[in-house]
């Protein structure tokens, strides 16, 4: 192996049922993309999973604590705009434009 890039990061945060949730977008240049979502407990998790992501068109794992979906952000997030459970606190698609590096 020659060379080797790593994938660009997206960050945003947003509240669900007042626990604060942290969320990855990752977009690698194959074009593939992904969507980390962090809660602070695994029943979070779970209660935001069976509410939102449901019958979604695209795949999902959790992971404890953490869900993953294999998905850009706004596609995740489209099911959840207009629910008063979740309030979006910060999203900025340059606030780590990077490479995975920078956050070690």
């Amino acid at each position: 192996m020659q060379s080797f890039d790593e994938s660009k990061i997206e960050y945003a945060d947003f509240a669900f049922e007042r626990g604060k949730v942290v969320c990855y977008g990752l977009l690698n240049n194959a074009g593939g993309t992904t969507t980390v979502l962090n809660f602070p407990s695994v029943k979070l998790a779970e209660k935001f999973r069976v509410a939102f992501l449901r019958d979604r068109n695209f795949q999902i794992m959790q992971n404890a604590a953490q869900v993953i979906c294999l998905a850009d952000y706004d596609t995740v997030m489209r099911k959840s705009d207009k629910d008063p459970r979740v309030r979006y606190l910060n999203y900025n698609r340059d606030f780590m434009m990077g490479t995975l590096t920078h956050l070690s």
